[in-house]
């Protein structure tokens, strides 16, 4: 793979996390202050077909939401962010 092809595609793959981030910050109603990360993982479900998205959001209250969509960053939608998601956990920051 060349140089070019390499920079293409984690381009491409920032540019989908930064509007991941954009569309979990107006649809959870996160607020500026939240921070949001949004990460691809390896999905353990044998059901998966593939890579699945983690968005943790750690809230001004510092309690700390994570998420898993079961599908690669790319393919994240506007109806993703409507549907009901799984909650993995809620846990208190300081904990």
């Amino acid at each position: 793979m060349s140089f070019a092809t390499e920079l293409r595609q984690k381009a491409s793959k920032l540019w989908h996390i930064q509007r991941v981030k954009g569309l979990v910050r107006a649809h959870a109603r996160a607020g500026p202050n939240a921070l949001i990360t949004v990460v691809e993982v390896e999905c353990d479900d044998p059901a998966c077909p593939g890579p699945a998205t983690r968005i943790t959001i750690l809230g001004i209250d510092l309690i700390r939401r994570s998420l898993l969509i079961h599908r690669p960053v790319a393919d994240v939608t506007v109806a993703d962010m409507r549907q009901p998601v799984t909650l993995i956990s809620a846990t208190h920051a300081t904990e």
